[in-house]
Formats: C-alpha cells, structure tokens, sequence
C-alpha cells in the first residue's frame, strides 16, 4: 500500500479538484438556501449608565446596576409582561425542566455587559424587531424600579431608627434639662457665671452675705461644677439630635421621591437589519466542512485501489 505524505495527497486533491470544487459550490448553495428556513433575529442594543447609586468598598456603582439587570424578579415580571414562556414555547407545567429551559433561552436573547467606560451595554434579541425593542426599554425601567423599591425600602428603615433615636435623645434632654432645674430651684441660682462674680465681689470686699446669697454660694460651689457637665451634655446632645434629623430629612426624601438610578446613554435601538442568521458564515462553514468531508472520502479511496 503505498504510503500517501504530503506531496501525496496535494497531488490527489489537485487531480480531484473539479469534484472538490463542485461539492463546495452545491454544499454552499444548498446551505444558502436552508438558511432562509431559520427564523430571523433582530437585535436592539442600548447603554445606560448608574446614578444615584453609591459605590462601595467591594462593588462599584456599575457592578452593582449589572447584578440588578441579572435580578431573577426582573426576568420573571418581563416573561409576564411578554408571555415569554408562550413566545419561547416552553410548557413549565407539563414539561420537566421548563424553567431551566427558560432560563438559557433568556441568557441567549437577553445580554448584558459592562463597557470600558463603567456603562452598561444592554442587548435584546427576537424575532420581531419592534418587540425586541419594546423588550429592552421595559427591561431598563423594571431594574430601575426594582432599585427604586429597595433603596425606598431601605431608606424607611433609616428614617425608622433615625427617628427613634431622635426620641431617645429628646427624653435625654428633658432628663437634663430636669436636673438642672431641680439644683437651680434648690440653690435660687439663675445665672452662675454671673451670680458667681457677683458674690466673688462682695466677698473679696469683705461683706457678709445675706441667707440667701450665701445659700447661692455654696450652690455654686458645690454644683457648678455639675451644672457645667449638664450644659455640655445638652450641648452635645443638642448637636447629635440637629445632625441626625438633617440625615433623616435626607432618607426621607430618598424614600419619597421618584429617583431614577439609570441614566440613558443610547436609547434602546429599533433594529432594521437582521443579526441571526450570518448567510456568509453558514455558506463558509458547510463549504468548508463539505470540502474536508470529501477530501478524507477521497484519500480513503485511493488507499483502497492502492
């Protein structure tokens, strides 16, 4: 049997190239013609870019946009919305495994992807071209609405604790506020700091004090200090109770407000040139595959007369 190298076997398809070259044009026209049976897709792209949102030590604001797009609610209130369980033809109730199915056929149609720009690239495939782009816009605002209510959500507890914390401050001050009153009434003392001059003078002069300014002195004296400590207490307070109800304010508006945490870059487009099937690429690769198909039938051939 002779053994066919190289050379032997570019020898062999030159004298067979009429046939190898008849076989990719019919395998070519063939594969033209089949793939006008596979249903067209049309594919609308859109980008949109994060706001609102605060990027974290782990996640920045684009990273987390992307995790909402991929958010299992948003997919299952969009196959509501477009019956996509019936446009896709999926049985979930008599056939095992439907939703897994759905599952990959949504990954398929629907992709979702970060550009170098910290945007996301938004891209929905079907059939039919309007829907398609119907499909994307309605996907940008359930994510967006999705984030709403969570950061709503989220923003109510704030306001919940901020404003029982409030409260516990308003009971500390009153707290305070009693203390002071009761050491002011015991000891007649108004105004320390100025009461305090004034029976340092008269001291320092010599004077004697009356019953009443000598019980203020020793009031002042014996208390001053701790009507100093109260004061700073509600000082501070005071400063803890103005700060958080500005950040209370601030929850509350996030929690009430119509916020939009999406930004559009591109609207979704309206596709008017088909993007599934590539006629060159399946007329390319069942030429191809015909061409080596016939090149192994041959050799196997001539080592058969051989």
């Amino acid at each position: 049997m002779e053994n066919l190298n190289t050379i032997g076997i570019f020898n062999l398809m030159v004298k067979n190239l009429k046939t190898l070259i008849i076989v990719v044009v019919v395998a070519g026209a063939l594969a033209f013609a089949g793939s006008f049976a596979i249903k067209e897709k049309f594919k609308s792209i859109a980008v949109v870019y994060p706001i609102n949102m605060y990027e974290t030590s782990e996640e920045s604001t684009s990273e987390q946009l992307l995790q909402y797009f991929f958010s299992e609610d948003v997919k299952y209130q969009l196959a509501r919305e477009f019956e996509l369980f019936k446009r896709y033809g999926i049985d979930t109730i008599n056939e095992k495994g439907g939703r897994a199915l759905f599952s990959y056929m949504y990954q398929d149609n629907f992709k979702f992807s970060p550009t170098l720009y910290e945007s996301i690239e938004l891209s929905v495939t079907d059939t039919d071209p309007v829907l398609a782009q119907k499909m994307n816009a309605r996907l940008i605002q359930l994510t967006n609405l999705l984030i709403r209510q969570n950061k709503q959500y989220t923003m109510k507890q704030y306001v919940v604790n901020a404003n029982a914390i409030i409260k516990s401050e308003e009971r500390e001050l009153d707290s305070l506020s009693k203390e002071i009153k009761k050491i002011r009434e015991e000891y007649n003392i108004v105004d320390e700091e100025k009461q305090g001059k004034e029976l340092a003078k008269e001291i320092a002069k010599g004077n004697s004090l009356s019953e009443e300014r000598a019980k203020q002195a020793k009031g002042i004296k014996q208390k001053g200090s701790d009507l100093s400590v109260l004061k700073g207490r509600i000082r501070t307070t005071l400063k803890s109770m103005v700060d958080i109800k500005e950040q209370s304010y601030k929850y509350l508006l996030d929690a009430q407000g119509e916020i939009d945490f999406v930004l559009y870059v591109s609207n979704p487009t309206l596709p008017d040139k088909r993007c599934y099937p590539i006629r060159s690429v399946i007329v390319i690769l069942a030429s191809l595959s015909a061409a080596f198909l016939t090149a192994i039938i041959l050799i196997i051939r001539n080592r058969g007369k051989a």
